[in-house]
């Protein structure tokens, strides 16, 4: 890999991880047209994956520093607004449970049954499910995420496994159908996957075959998936505040059907 594909593979990965059209999907397309082996690239992947991770801590590094120090606290010294720092830490790691299960248990399912056609296929799912959660989940009024609310976002991100599904666009979608605030659906999103992106990486590193790396090409990669990560995160939270989720509902159903039609052409 040279260090164009490297910047290319970056940006990808930093845009499509937080924008909601699914960065499992456009990074595995994308090494398919530059013809590299997506099998010889895992730690690359992983390593961009990182860059989208310290993108989102830095971010949000003031919330998620209230929240541990909450955690942290002893329940005799957590005043009123410390113990709903600590509900709410609480409610992301259970949010984190369903993805965690998933990820152990088909992983190697996803990756087998893995097809260009499934992930258009998905697109298109991904396109149709932000078009209607638009129309019909906008109205959500509550700032205050519930454990319901959290098992059932926690179920929509493990679902975001199958390429093609993003992770931030489920997860969105579904706090503001359970009646979230927009804002706050899609905060809580961000916030509910840096456990699980982390548990995530912690579990790739230690299951690789091989950990052959070019330097150079991971720290173009690394720093292209951090200042885009992070340019994408704000781009979103605007998105969302406006009401444009359906413009990247409109954007999947049309890549959707490009990539079906180049799988099956």
């Amino acid at each position: 890999m040279d260090l164009l594909e490297a910047l290319v593979l970056g940006v990808i990965q930093g845009v499509t991880e937080w924008l909601p059209i699914s960065s499992s999907g456009h990074l595995v397309i994308a090494q398919e047209i530059l013809g590299l082996a997506a099998r010889e690239n895992l730690l690359f992947d992983l390593v961009v994956h990182l860059g989208t991770l310290v993108a989102v801590c830095a971010y949000f590094s003031k919330e998620l520093g209230r929240i541990a120090s909450a955690l942290l606290t002893p329940r005799a010294g957590r005043d009123q607004q410390r113990q709903a720092l600590w509900t709410l830490g609480m409610l992301l790691l259970v949010g984190t449970i369903p993805a965690g299960i998933v990820g152990l248990l088909l992983s190697d399912v996803v990756d087998e049954i893995f097809r260009p056609a499934l992930v258009g296929a998905a697109l298109l799912l991904n396109g149709l499910m932000l078009v209607a959660v638009e129309r019909a989940g906008s109205a959500g009024t509550r700032r205050n995420a519930t454990l319901k609310d959290a098992l059932v976002i926690g179920t929509c991100q493990a679902a975001s496994i199958v390429p093609g599904i993003s992770r931030s666009g489920i997860t969105i979608s579904g706090g503001m159908m359970m009646g979230l605030e927009r804002e706050v659906a899609a905060v809580f999103a961000f916030l509910v996957s840096v456990p699980t992106l982390a548990g995530a990486f912690a579990y790739g590193l230690a299951t690789l075959d091989a950990y052959d790396l070019d330097l150079a090409s991971a720290a173009v990669g690394f720093a292209a998936a951090l200042v885009t990560g992070l340019l994408a995160i704000r781009y979103l939270l605007s998105a969302v505040r406006k009401g444009r989720l359906w413009v990247f509902g409109a954007y999947c159903l049309v890549a959707g059907a490009a990539v079906l039609a180049w799988s099956l052409g």
